[in-house]
């Protein structure tokens, strides 16, 4: 491969390593890890309708500016059902179960209208080739750039209204707000992390890195997700790459050592 290619490439895996160490603990510590699964089914389920719209009715709209709208649409709904009328992880059930449903009945309508959508849709689920491209590593540090110091900003305020949100709320907080838009920078994420990874790799890497630096750090947590989240997708680059797989599996099997290596650290 060549030398540029493969700057490239572990350039984009760094970039998607630190936008993951952005999200990942915040989400643990405002008990949001839950909320990750949604948005990685929202993001499928967008992707296939994205994929579909354009195969069957010619529209030609970016497929991660679809799948980041359909997850934001559910995770407004997220929000919206537990402040007024569910618990969060029942809100998050029923929207999983309607990103589930957009993702069966989108699947088989394209496979009805096109012999290739499937597979491009399969993509956003095991992730693009080993090879990152320059589009890849741009909508990355865009992400990037955007939702680290806005998660910074609102941490703290998360952190409250997660373990005490009538008491952020009697403060003055707008725990609405915060949540609407803690939830639309997750779904941004999400959506760009899944076009290049993958769905699969997308969900276990937001759960890890984020774990791992509670479980072994007790200073500098987010110096730990982002240096975690980072050698974990840099890793996983070069296993998939010597073993000529997309970047998920590698990103899958390094994230499974990982987290067998905090169960055996527990047990000694």
């Amino acid at each position: 491969m060549p030398l540029d290619l493969i700057a490239l490439t572990y350039l984009s895996a760094a970039a998607s390593g630190l936008l993951v160490g952005a999200i990942s603990l915040p989400l643990l510590i405002s008990r949001s890890t839950l909320f990750a699964l949604t948005m990685t089914h929202a993001v499928l389920g967008g992707a296939i309708l994205g994929v579909y719209l354009n195969e069957a009715l010619g529209i030609g709209l970016p497929i991660p500016l679809t799948a980041f709208l359909v997850a934001l649409m559910l995770s407004i709904l997220v929000a919206e059902l537990s402040e007024k009328i569910f618990s969060e992880d029942v809100s998050i059930a029923l929207a999983i179960a309607l990103a589930t449903t957009i993702t069966v009945t989108f699947s088989y309508l394209l496979a009805r209208v096109s012999s290739t959508g499937l597979s491009q849709a399969w993509s956003y689920v095991a992730g693009t080739s080993a090879v990152a491209t320059l589009g890849d590593l741009q909508r990355t540090l865009t992400g990037l750039v955007i939702i680290a110091p806005l998660i910074h900003l609102i941490n703290r305020e998360m952190k409250y209204i997660a373990f005490d949100k009538d008491g952020a709320a009697s403060l003055g907080l707008n725990t609405r707000a915060y949540r609407y838009l803690f939830f639309a920078l997750g779904s941004l994420a999400t959506s760009i992390l899944s076009t290049s990874i993958g769905v699969l790799a997308t969900h276990v890497l937001l759960a890890v890195p984020g774990a791992l630096a509670v479980r072994f750090f007790h200073r500098r947590l987010y110096l730990a997700s982002y240096l975690s989240a980072a050698c974990l997708s840099l890793g996983g680059y070069a296993i998939a790459q010597a073993l000529n797989i997309p970047p998920s599996g590698g990103i899958g099997i390094l994230s499974a050592i990982a987290v067998l290596g905090m169960v055996m650290a527990r047990e000694t």
